[in-house]
């Protein structure tokens, strides 16, 4: 007689794919204020009122074979500089996402170096590498890659940012109260996610309610609090029959603050690895979008959700079902993202 073994390797996949996919539209769409809560010196030095280009398409031709490890969430990324020494400077963001300390984090980091050194030698552009931690390990703290035999040494030394010293570390702690930067809010999000992990669905609900209320306080602009708001979801993972209750809190503090109501679609249908439920849901919350008419500015929306859907690889005729746009015009906008 068999026993039928539960099936939780895809929905795992799934989870840790949301979360990767959580970070790289954080860098995204809030690099500038990224740059300048995680890393000042750099973002001093860059020049924003250039265009800052997302390499998606040179990154996965330099991801590391899978051997290397798990996936981290990456990010790579040309911009100028002030003063002008260099036309770009290449910099490459790692962000760790895994549940335990990964010991070759380091490795995959030279490898994702070298590649986009290779790469971009030619035009002779600098590349740099950061790296985020966001495990829970406060001794896991890797920043370094050496290499030596027979003579030969080989050292790459790069910024790391540990999420939990803005718990340990005193100034870090002031630093993280006293911001308003809408990264102040994501690091939050973050420490929150180590303390209620083994907690139960009641006290996640509570935290998540305090972050969002929170993060209204500081009245981020529409686009970047549907964003953290999103965040708040993915890191803490309530279960879907705390939907509705979050829906209510998010109503209550807008009509505290007078504001206009912020639509949050239904669970993950933007993101990568839909299945079947979150396919229903993203129908049921697009037709019931369009039943309370939103008519105005509707196209607009629709745009914006095809950009996110178009991001996370998904097919074009998949973002033509549920947004409604016509395949072209998906074309269209899909051949606009792609790096020049």
């Amino acid at each position: 007689m068999s026993t039928k073994k539960p099936q939780t390797g895809r929905k795992d996949n799934v989870r840790k794919s949301k979360y990767d996919s959580a970070w790289k539209k954080i860098i995204k769409q809030l690099f500038k204020d990224f740059l300048e809560f995680f890393f000042p010196d750099i973002y001093q030095t860059i020049d924003f009122s250039k265009e800052i280009h997302f390499l998606d398409k040179e990154l996965k031709e330099i991801d590391p074979d899978s051997n290397l490890g798990d996936r981290v969430a990456d990010v790579l990324v040309k911009v100028h500089l002030k003063d002008g020494s260099t036309k770009y400077v290449c910099i490459i963001i790692h962000i760790e996402v895994q549940g335990e300390p990964q010991h070759n984090f380091m490795e995959r980091m030279f490898v994702y170096f070298y590649r986009t050194y290779d790469k971009e030698k030619e035009e002779k552009v600098p590349v740099i590498s950061v790296a985020i931690l966001t495990d829970d390990n406060q001794n896991y703290r890797l920043d370094e890659y050496c290499f030596s035999l027979f003579g030969f040494e080989l050292r790459m030394k790069i910024p790391v940012v540990k999420i939990i010293d803005y718990k340990l570390k005193k100034e870090l702690r002031e630093k993280l109260e006293n911001s308003k930067n809408p990264m102040s809010m994501i690091v939050k999000a973050q420490l929150k996610s180590h303390e209620v992990k083994r907690k139960d669905d009641n006290k996640k609900f509570e935290v998540t309610k305090e972050l969002i209320r929170q993060c209204y306080r500081f009245g981020y602009n529409r686009d970047d609090t549907h964003l953290i708001l999103k965040f708040f979801d993915w890191v803490i993972r309530l279960p879907e029959a705390f939907k509705d209750q979050i829906k209510n809190v998010i109503r209550e503090v807008e009509e505290e603050n007078k504001m206009e109501y912020v639509p949050i679609w239904e669970r993950d249908i933007l993101d990568e690895g839909m299945q079947q439920g979150m396919q229903q849901g993203m129908q049921q919350g697009m037709q019931q979008g369009m039943q309370q008419g939103i008519e105005k500015g509707a196209n607009k929306e629709k745009l914006r959700t095809a950009k996110l859907m178009l991001e996370d690889g998904l097919p074009i005729e998949t973002i033509a079902k549920y947004t409604g746009l016509p395949v072209d015009q998906i074309k269209k906008l899909k051949k606009k993202q792609q790096p020049h």
